[in-house]
């Protein structure tokens, strides 16, 4: 074999391993899960309580059907999480709104509406 076929033989193999290794890069790349939908119903919120994986999100989604306004208000996370304040809405609505908040950090939240923290109340749960 020439020397200018043997480049050429190891141009495309080394083509053809890039090739490989891209492939396999995309199918083993995991597409970001779909967030967990809560409803921010009149008095509840639905379900009352979700399980995610750690890095997974939890969208709020305000009813459309409400008649008064709710928040969305972290009282309680895990020990030593950071940045609390973002996990909560910083202003109220009746309908037409969303939250959505990523969970990095495993544990326990538990969530209140503070307009009506006895009836409204969600916990989630962030496993490792």
């Amino acid at each position: 074999m020439s020397r200018a076929a043997k480049s050429r033989t190891v141009a495309l193999l080394s083509g053809c391993v890039v090739a490989v290794a891209l492939l396999g890069a995309s199918a083993t790349a995991k597409p970001a899960p779909k967030p967990k939908t809560v409803s921010v119903n009149d008095f509840y919120f639905g379900p009352t309580a979700v399980t995610i994986n750690k890095g997974g999100s939890v969208k709020w989604i305000w009813s459309s059907f409400n008649s008064y306004p709710h928040d969305v208000h972290l009282k309680q996370g895990p020990q030593g999480l950071k940045q609390k304040a973002t996990y909560s809405t910083k202003t109220t609505a009746v309908t037409d709104a969303h939250f959505q908040k990523a969970f990095p950090t495993p544990g326990t939240y538990k969530y209140i509406c503070t307009i009506h923290p006895t009836e409204m109340k969600l916990t989630v749960t962030v496993k490792k």
